[in-house]
């Protein structure tokens, strides 16, 4: 470096100023001026592409937004429909009901089309928008009748006027049905053209089960695609910019071109037939999708959001591909293209006219230098030949007034002084020999008086020491006394006591030593020593800190090394630490005697201090080893993020955070889970600011060991009693048991029942013919296990129909439905039961090589339900009812199932049964009944 300054210098002695003024500058011009160019050039490439990306995500998320919204309402509509009819608020036989309820659906949700309900039987409704203030309602019977009828709809929805009647319909061949049947659940249809007019539509629709779990129809919503067309074509994006939907498989879904067609006529069907956007009309968005399809194969295979770009025709675009997914079936891609000259228009005319700029800068620049150097070189060659006549005519006289013609004042302001003290400097070096003997006689006066104020200054400071309360010696390297400062009565010695003594002769030696030592230390490293240390007085220790600092002298032959010694009594600062330590004392045994773990943070979460406890428990060999750390030593990242996160926002809120409890990250020695109920509490000063928080965490896991034991009792006695009683009985009997029971006739009770009236229940009693004489037969065992098998296979039955078994008495078995929840098809539910007995009885037959028969009896009316008693409650039924299905058993026929009149106007419309005719029933008189036969 230093060789080529030298190379630099001898080259720089050779060139003439002008050059060096004028070409060093205007390169350096140029290279500012194309730089800056150059680097707005391509910061402004840097910006459009920033741009282009944050374009696209916000046209992208607006799409997504918006399609969300579109997508979400018919499922919305589905699922209001579907539960009105699960809970019996629809009436699907009612068509016209069903027709107003979806147009006032439609009123409701604007961006929806159509609602309607398709049934296993053909039947169909139907409420359209046709145009906004156009409503239809249509309606098909069913039953094998594929024609509809098309109404207008009043103002309330209701269907009047039919307009057109229609053939050749079946909503069970439509796609909606379809795909809703095959899915079981909530879904979207394919993409379809809609019957009437062919528009192109997709469906939100859900299968509807009755409580057999048979399909009774499917409801569905209706979303047109040119509602999509519409928000694609109104989005603000470039001038020639293209946003286009596409599904997985390719069809075009939607486009923000009015020209891009998304159907055309098939050849030879008259069907309208997707477009594929590989085969769109708009070029770039074919020319788009074949870059998608070169890059990922399909849309199927981007999995996010992508920004790339795209070369097509000599112009350059931003496209970017997002897909847009939900559980339903909806795969759709949003292709976003934006051209990059339009973004790019702006840098373009920033790069020409920086181009523009760095010329003229260029050119300018040479200008003013070469007319700088001139007006500059001149003055300065004058002041040259100036400085030579100096040389030559200073031992001359008159030489200032040969001077005064040689130089012309006259140019730039600096050249011009510069002349001006050539002239000024002769004159001024005769005149100053004058003025050196003058300023000699001044130099002796100010000595003297600088002498005077130096004794008054003296006198000052030593008023000075004498006012402080600090005791200040100038002593040696041996810790002799040179000089005593301070006049305070408090001091041990008298002052002239101490001069010209050691350190030896005033303290004991091993406190001598130490001062010495300490004195060589401040003379050897010419630093300040401090030293506290303490001295007996009137039978008491009072505690001093010193700073010896060593005395700067400058460098004489009998110059002593010596130190400055201020000592000030510490005494009253001493005694508080001792307290303040004393006090830290106690706070550590309590902190650590309690059973809870306890820290503390300062403002910046860095930790002050914790007890035995918490360090323990933190696995910490002391609690002073957490000072200074924080959550990030202890604990993993995450967790340390969100517990700071926690500790900020209580000394931002002021708030404390008491009794949460969580399960500790660490585990216990055994690897067992530690519950923690933890407080938080901040902390702050008489002004309000933050000093830190405190932290208190109480192990509560033989608690939460308790309260899961006392749980998993309190689950096991529940599942007892529901094996025993119906759910919603058992919820009150044991609400019964925890009140407190006043007036009570019975202990432990009060007079008050369970029960509860039921207007409409179906009974069921099955006896097996020929138990009583097998059961001389057979060894007791085998005929409890035999008896076993035959109830349990009953009780699944009831499980699976969702019947409530009462009671088996014998070998005879009780069940009933409609109780304790009543349901409109109990009847129904205990005639499939039956029937699957029958069945049962068959199956155990088979596989004990017996011909065991049963006897069934139905009756359907009102009962009473509930429990009684005060030990071992069973759920029972009285009642009429219950009399007389009994008899129906004990009047039946083995193999048989008998059933009262009034269970068969339940079933006839589902069931073949089988008149019996008149039979005397026992405290009834004549009966009519009928044989179960068996289901339609």
């Amino acid at each position: 470096m230093i060789s080529l300054t030298r190379q630099v210098a001898k080259i720089a002695r050779r060139l003439p100023l002008r050059i060096v003024l004028v070409v060093p500058f205007t390169v350096l011009v140029f290279a500012a001026v194309g730089i800056t160019g150059l680097l707005s050039v391509r910061n402004g490439q840097r910006a459009i592409g920033k741009l282009a990306t944050q374009l696209n995500n916000e046209i992208t998320d607006r799409i997504e937004e918006t399609l969300t919204t579109y997508l979400d309402a018919p499922h919305k509509i589905d699922r209001l429909n579907v539960e009105a009819i699960r809970l019996g608020l629809l009436d699907i036989e009612d068509k016209e009901a069903l027709g107003q309820q979806f147009w006032q659906q439609l009123q409701a949700f604007p961006r929806v089309d159509r609602i309607y309900f398709g049934d296993e039987r053909g039947g169909f409704v139907l409420a359209g928008r046709e145009s906004e203030d156009d409503f239809q309602i249509r309606i098909a019977p069913g039953l094998g009748d594929e024609k509809f009828f098309i109404y207008g709809a009043d103002d309330f929805g209701r269907p009047v006027g039919r307009i057109e009647q229609l053939a050749g319909f079946d909503p069970r061949e439509r796609p909606w049905y379809e795909s809703a049947r095959n899915a079981r659940g909530a879904t979207w249809s394919e993409i379809y053209p809609i019957f009437t007019d062919g528009t192109l539509a997709i469906a939100a629709s859900e299968p509807v089960y009755d409580r057999a779990g048979d399909l009774v129809g499917v409801v569905a919503a209706d979303l047109d695609l040119p509602q999509i067309d519409r928000f694609l074509e109104n989005l603000e994006i470039a001038k020639s910019g293209l946003v286009f939907i596409v599904e997985d498989s390719g069809s075009l879904v939607a486009a923000s071109d009015p020209n891009s067609q998304l159907v055309k006529a098939a050849n030879g069907t008259g069907q309208p037939q997707r477009i594929r956007a590989i085969d769109s009309e708009v070029p770039l968005m074919r020319a788009s999708t074949a870059y998608l399809s070169d890059r990922f194969g399909d849309l199927a295979s981007v999995g996010s959001s992508t920004l790339s770009r795209l070369t097509w025709d000599g112009n350059r675009y931003f496209l970017s591909v997002t897909p847009i997914s939900d559980d339903r079936g909806i795969d759709w891609s949003v292709v976003v293209v934006i051209p990059e000259a339009e973004l790019m228009g702006d840098i373009q005319q920033n790069t020409r006219e920086a181009i523009a700029i760095c010329v003229v800068a260029f050119v300018v620049a040479g200008v003013l230098d070469v007319l700088a150097s001139r007006w500059v070189v001149r003055p300065i060659q004058r002041l040259s030949s100036a400085s030579q006549a100096i040389s030559r005519s200073a031992g001359r006289k008159g030489f200032r007034k040969e001077l005064n013609r040689q130089i012309h004042e006259g140019g730039i302001q600096e050249l011009v002084l510069l002349a001006r003290s050539f002239n000024q400097m002769a004159a001024q070096l005769r005149e100053s020999f004058s003025a050196w003997e003058e300023t000699n006689e001044e130099l002796e006066v100010r000595v003297q008086e600088r002498t005077a104020s130096l004794e008054n200054a003296q006198a000052e400071l030593r008023a000075l020491f004498t006012a402080m309360p600090e005791f200040i010696f100038i002593k040696d390297a041996n810790g002799r006394y040179l000089k005593v400062a301070s006049t305070d009565p408090k001091m041990l010695y008298k002052t002239d006591e101490l001069v010209n003594k050691t350190e030896y002769d005033v303290f004991e030696p091993s406190q001598a030593k130490e001062f010495v030592r300490c004195i060589r230390e401040a003379l050897k490293t010419q630093q300040t020593v401090t030293i506290e240390y303490k001295l007996p007085k009137k039978g008491q220790e009072e505690w001093f800190s010193a700073s010896i600092s060593p005395i700067l002298e400058g460098p004489t032959a009998n110059a002593i090394p010596k130190v400055i010694w201020v000592a000030r009594n510490i005494t009253d600062r001493k005694q508080a630490e001792e307290k303040l330590q004393e006090q830290k004392h106690y706070l550590r045994l309590i902190l650590d005697n309690i059973p809870q773990q306890v820290f503390w943070k300062d403002a910046n979460l860095f930790f002050k201090g914790c007890n035995t406890n918490w360090a323990k428990a933190a696995h910490l060999e002391s609690p002073d080893a957490v000072r200074g750390k924080t959550d990030y030593d202890l604990l993993p990242l995450e967790v340390a993020e969100e517990f700071r996160k926690q500790d900020r926002k209580i000394i931002e809120t002021k708030e404390p955070q008491l009794h949460i409890q969580a399960i500790k990250q660490k585990p216990g020695a055994n690897g067992e889970k530690i519950w923690l109920d933890i407080n938080k509490i901040p902390i702050y000063d008489e002004q309000g600011n933050s000093l830190g928080i405190i932290g208190v965490l109480d192990d509560i896991t033989e608690r939460k060991i308790s309260e899961k034991a006392l749980k998993d009792e309190q689950e096991k006695s529940d599942k007892l009693l529901l094996n025993i009683l119906p759910a919603p009985i058992a919820e009150k009997l044991k609400n019964t048991q925890n009140l407190e029971i006043k007036n009570s006739n019975f202990e432990g009770r009060s007079e008050a029942a369970i029960a509860e009236q039921f207007d409409c229940a179906t009974i069921l009693f099955a006896d097996i013919v020929g138990f009583t004489p097998l059961s001389a037969k057979m060894p007791a065992t085998e005929l409890v296990n035999l008896l076993n098998q035959i109830f349990s296979k009953f009780d699944r039955l009831a499980q699976e129909y969702n019947l409530e078994k009462i009671k088996t008495i014998g070998d005879a078995y009780m069940v009933a439905g409609g109780l304790p929840v009543p349901r409109n098809d109990s009847a129904e539910a205990i005639a499939n039961m039956a029937l699957d007995i029958q069945e049962a009885i068959e199956e155990v037959n088979s596989y004990i090589g017996r011909n065991l028969s049963i006897r069934i009896g139905i009756n359907t009316g009102p009962v009473v339900a509930g429990v009684i008693g005060l030990k071992k409650f069973s759920y029972d039924l009285w009642g009429d009812t219950v009399n007389v299905a009994s008899r129906m058993e004990s009047s039946g026929e083995p193999g048989r199932i008998q059933v009262t009149e009034k269970t068969y106007n339940f079933l006839k419309n589902r069931y073949i049964l089988e008149e019996r005719g008149h039979i005397f029933v026992k405290g009834k008189g004549e009966m009519k009944t009928y044989w179960l036969i068996d289901r339609k």
